[in-house]
């Protein structure tokens, strides 16, 4: 019982954490115009928000279906690059939002609004929860391999 509770619980957080990555880059490919000009009112890396832009979605898709559906090792990794994306926008909104910048956060396409200390704590909340798939995905033993034996 308490196995299949873990599995569900893991596949949960999968489709979860891997679901708001699929949706928010789907929804960032309509206009990368738009993208662009939202990611450079961060004004972090202005001159890097049109090539931000146009790989930005692809990589969110990329990696929110490999964290639902790909093979065990790959999810671990899948889980490790949300992870990490998850922290960079978490870094990139804390940013912006200490700064006083007063611009929508993009998260979402166009739909994201304005970046709010709700804005910091779903991406904190997203952060846990990809850090959990990670845990929950860690190879359960690692085996190490013997050197070859010396004639």
């Amino acid at each position: 019982m308490r196995r299949a509770a873990r599995i569900a619980g893991a596949l949960a957080l999968r489709v979860g954490v891997g679901g708001v990555l699929v949706v928010a880059g789907a929804l960032k490919l309509r206009a990368p115009g738009e993208l662009a000009t939202q990611i450079a009112n961060y004004q972090l890396l202005p001159a890097a928000a049109p090539y931000l832009a146009a790989v930005l979605p692809a990589i969110e898709l990329v990696v929110g279906l490999a964290v639902m559906v790909a093979p065990r090792p790959w999810r671990s990794g899948a889980a490790l690059a949300a992870l990490v994306l998850f922290g960079l926008f978490e870094g990139a909104v804390t940013a912006a939002y200490l700064r006083g910048i007063n611009i929508d956060c993009g998260c979402f396409g166009g739909g994201g609004g304005p970046i709010t200390w709700v804005t910091i704590l779903r991406n904190l909340l997203l952060m846990a929860a990809a850090g959990t798939v990670l845990w929950l995905e860690r190879p359960r033993e690692i085996r190490a391999v013997a050197p070859p034996a010396v004639p």
